[in-house]
């Protein structure tokens, strides 16, 4: 080994900032090449997609089509890897690349918006005790 010590309190530290990422990053599910047209369908865990010319992609532009077929998700679905060509591409900063601000704040709220926590539940339970969110009243 390195001779790397890590204590406990790091490895806990680094295993909570590794769900954070999970939660406010994208991800992928799945990766496709379209040969007819020249296109990366990207599709994210959480069930959207995304197409990409493949050469708007700087990384990709110049690879044979005949190798785009071995473009893989890396197993926690954070990165485009193709081996042959040593090219690692983050999803996060590929998709942020493509998406305007506007849309990009949107997913980005709802993700994070989505995240539980038992912080999170225990507000709900209290909130329902005191009868939930008051109902809005429309002004004439």
């Amino acid at each position: 080994m390195n001779g790397i010590q890590v204590t406990s309190e790091e490895l806990s530290q680094a295993i909570e900032a590794g769900h954070r990422r999970m939660v406010t990053e994208f991800r992928a599910g799945s990766v496709r090449y379209d040969p007819v047209r020249d296109a990366i369908e990207l599709t994210m865990v959480d069930g959207w997609g995304l197409v990409l010319l493949r050469s708007a992609v700087a990384e990709l532009a110049e690879i044979p089509s005949q190798d785009m077929g071995k473009l893989e998700i890396s197993p926690v679905g954070t990165g485009l890897l193709l081996d042959a060509h040593d090219i690692h591409i983050n999803v996060h900063g590929l998709v942020t690349g493509f998406i305007s601000p506007h849309l990009m704040a949107s997913a980005l709220g709802r993700k994070g918006g989505s995240a539980s926590s038992d912080a999170k539940a225990q507000s709900s339970r209290e909130n329902g005790r005191k009868g939930g969110r008051p109902v809005k009243t429309k002004v004439a």
